[in-house]
């Protein structure tokens, strides 16, 4: 996934994770013409003869558009685990889970949640089986048999990497979890997530679908679906889209529909296993990772290209979301029945599905970025921001402001000026956090402009009032670079990381730094050396050794 893309606010995999950037990549961004690195203050300790190489590598920085670190919140990855009201210490072993509450009925929230309304096809077929008879399935259709693609589990690059070049014994001092430490279940699973071990949590994905014939080999063979089974597929499905292992997932989740419209994914397909539990099967947040999966993949000639793609299965979800909102204001039930509901109910309902809704057009968002189709994404995301604010909604403000770094993303400085400073009359409220979002706007517009020096001077007001905020930091590290001061850039971020290693320890921030070592080019490999030690001191197995640019 590229680092020059503004992320919306997602909230189907890793939390919400926001790891949206701004670089020199962008057209915006016009390379810095004060003479080649090395010629401003003399702080180099060696520099390169190559300026082409000088200037290439300094490309490679990137400018943090985020001052939260979602992405290093184990706590979000934990949250899988609560998509369906699932205990943490479940026994994966029970395997009929999925079985209604004692008197066969789901309970109102349950029914609110798992609504869904079936294509025409599979209506007919759980009409067919509510009926008592027997579902043929439509020639061609076939259920959903997903299993575990990869033949082994995963290890832990970080370690490899220390044992390669600091050898086995500091290797061997490497605390980490592995799926072999924890209890093999739901509360096991969340304390390796909630750890930064996400490959050993993946691992343990791996055991607990094979206790319902969904492991490692199983793929394309009969399974029955629970909403524990799909919310493990979900989960591991996330992780993987985590560890950048696109290829992996994508062929993992190529067992589910794009739409997710199969019979045996809604629990009137199995009555002796659901009782009389309506809806669907899989979770809403499934569907909408299965749906948004296609756009982290390179497109193929002629295939339509992974966001198109993308882009197609989300407007196919958003249309039956739509299509429940309409349901439900028209005095129906989610699903088009016409059952009577309390006006409570009714509300809650359309409350829980507008959410929904805007989770998709998120997603658009995301996808339209990544597609290079910004007036797709500005024309997607402002009605949101409208919306919002209309409704005085509590994120208006940061909606205002995702939507002024995205017109900064293509340029539109102007646009995302006036942004920002509707975003501030929005705001009004003068708290802390509302003047960090304000000097990191104004920051970033400086940097559009090439004005390093203005962004500087943002960016430090901003760690006066934030001093633990990781990524501004970097921001700080950048715009000295960008000045010519390579030392001072490099103390900043060693600083940074020094003060808070667990935190700071981020991959983009590591990236950075390990570039700067190589522009000040003494040492540069023993530097990276000491950065892996403490990667391999203070992070789990989540983190990507290759930020480090050392190879093996």
């Amino acid at each position: 996934m590229s680092h020059n893309q503004p992320h919306i606010p997602n909230y189907y995999s890793q939390g919400g994770i926001t790891d949206s950037y701004l670089d020199s990549e962008n057209p915006n961004f016009p390379s810095n013409q004060e003479g080649q690195v090395g010629l401003a203050s003399g702080t180099y300790e060696s520099v390169p003869a190559d300026t082409r190489t000088v200037d290439k590598l300094r490309e490679q920085f990137t400018v943090c558009t985020i001052y939260s670190e979602d992405e290093e919140n184990p706590q979000q990855l934990a949250g899988f685990m609560t998509d369906s009201n699932m205990a943490p210490n479940r026994n994966p072993t029970n395997i009929p889970s999925g079985s209604p509450r004692p008197g066969g009925s789901a309970g109102e929230a349950e029914r609110r949640r798992d609504a869904w309304i079936p294509g025409p096809r599979t209506l007919r077929i759980l009409q067919e089986v509510a009926a008592g008879g027997v579902a043929a399935l439509p020639e061609g259709e076939a259920l959903t048999m997903p299993g575990v693609i990869l033949d082994c589990e995963l290890g832990d690059p970080v370690g490899e990497m220390v044992a390669h070049y600091l050898g086995e014994g500091e290797a061997s001092k490497r605390k980490v979890l592995t799926a072999n430490d924890v209890t093999q279940d739901d509360r096991g699973l969340c304390e390796l997530i909630r750890a930064g071990c996400l490959r050993a949590a993946v691992n343990l994905t791996g055991r607990l679908l094979s206790v319902y014939g969904q492991g490692r080999g199983r793929a394309g063979h009969p399974a029955k679906h629970t909403p524990h089974s799909l919310q493990l597929w979900f989960t591991r499905l996330a992780l993987l889209v985590r560890l950048r292992t696109f290829g992996t997932a994508v062929d993992e989740a190529a067992a589910f529909d794009p739409c997710l419209d199969r019979p045996d994914l809604y629990f009137a397909f199995r009555p002796e296993l659901h009782g009389d539990r309506t809806g669907s099967v899989a979770p809403f947040a499934l569907r909408l990772l299965v749906a948004e999966l296609p756009a982290y993949v390179p497109s193929s000639a002629g295939s339509g290209g992974g966001c198109e793609r993308a882009l197609d299965n989300l407007y196919a979800l958003l249309s039956t979301v739509e299509k429940v909102l309409l349901n439900l204001r028209g005095g129906l039930r989610e699903d088009g029945a016409q059952v009577a509901l309390s006006e409570d109910d009714r509300s809650k309902s359309i409350q829980l599905w507008s959410e929904r809704r805007k989770r998709v057009l998120f997603s658009v968002t995301n996808c339209a970025v990544y597609a290079k189709d910004y007036e797709l994404a500005v024309k997607t995301l402002l009605p949101l921001v409208e919306e919002a604010e209309k409704e005085h909604q509590g994120n208006g403000r940061a909606l205002r402001s995702a939507l002024g770094r995205l017109l900064l993303q293509l340029g539109d400085v102007a646009g995302a000026e006036q942004n920002f400073s509707l975003a501030r009359r929005i705001g009004g409220g003068g708290t802390k956090a509302e003047e960090v979002r304000e000097l990191i706007d104004r920051g970033l517009v400086a940097v559009a402009q090439n004005a390093f020096r203005e962004a500087l001077t943002y960016f430090r007001k901003t760690l006066q009032l934030d001093p633990s905020n990781v990524l501004v930091s970097n921001n700080v590290a950048v715009c000295l670079l960008y000045l010519g001061r390579l030392r001072e850039a490099l103390e900043v971020a060693e600083a940074a990381i020094e003060a808070n290693p667990s935190l700071a320890l981020h991959e983009s921030v590591l990236l950075n730094v390990c570039t700067l070592y190589e522009l000040r080019s003494a040492c540069r490999a023993r530097s990276k050396v000491a950065m892996l030690r403490l990667l391999a001191t203070h992070k789990g197995d989540g983190v990507h050794p290759g930020c480090l640019k050392l190879h093996v």
